[in-house]
């Protein structure tokens, strides 16, 4: 006789979209900022700069949206030259705020901040070591009112816990969007190299088998 203790759950996560770059074109990603984008070598490149000291690119399941407010995104991450390369979900040009999970060169660490046009707030963070020309698998999620992060290399195994998290509302729903962010040079000028490769958008992980005691440290307003 099969008893609830013995019952075994499979979950199987749905793809709701992938690129791994490989045939030479981002062409299905909208741009924001005065950074070139470009694919090269199968990696998705954002380098330059300008005025502005940031750079997204931004993509849905259904043209510039996603089809669901939840979803799990991942994403191979080198920075190239830059203090910040990560992710945005839910993510809108017009939005209020943006919630992001980054890999932070300056603080050694995965960051999860609000951003508002005009303003930047940590909400929480975990340390980890980030070195430029290295690569590393950051996933982000928003499931309901949570949203959350990991990051790891790739030749460990993917922790089972989320590093950083965050209860929190987004004004509306939005796409899955990479960001990175350059270092002033001269006071005037902005240089920013960061790459991306294999991005794939899923349905959410169940919180109830993942979400263990958070390992994070929160620090708030520091930048």
């Amino acid at each position: 006789m099969i008893t609830a203790a013995m019952t075994i759950l499979i979950l199987v996560s749905s793809v709701l979209f992938q690129d791994d770059f490989n045939d030479g074109s981002a062409q299905e990603w909208f741009t924001v900022g005065p950074s070139t984008f470009q694919v090269e070598e199968g990696r998705y490149h954002f380098s330059g700069g300008g005025a502005v000291n940031d750079a997204t690119s931004y993509r849905g399941d259904t043209g510039e949206l996603m089809s669901t407010p939840d979803y799990s995104m991942c994403s191979d991450i080198e920075i190239d030259v830059g203090i910040f390369g990560g992710m945005m979900v839910r993510y809108s040009e017009d939005g209020l705020y943006n919630i992001m999970v980054v890999l932070s060169e300056p603080h050694q660490a995965l960051n999860l901040y609000r951003w508002h046009w005009s303003t930047i707030e940590l909400l929480q963070s975990y340390p980890f070591p980030v070195q430029t020309g290295t690569t590393y698998i950051v996933k982000m999620q928003c499931s309901g009112d949570t949203f959350a992060g990991r990051a790891w290399l790739p030749e460990e195994t993917e922790p089972e816990g989320w590093f950083v998290s965050v209860d929190d509302t987004l004004s509306r729903e939005g796409a899955a969007a990479l960001f990175a962010v350059g270092v002033f040079k001269d006071q005037t000028d902005v240089f920013l190299s960061c790459f991306f490769d294999n991005v794939s958008v899923e349905t959410p992980e169940p919180w109830a088998l993942t979400q263990n005691t958070w390992a994070a440290i929160k620090r708030i307003g520091s930048y």
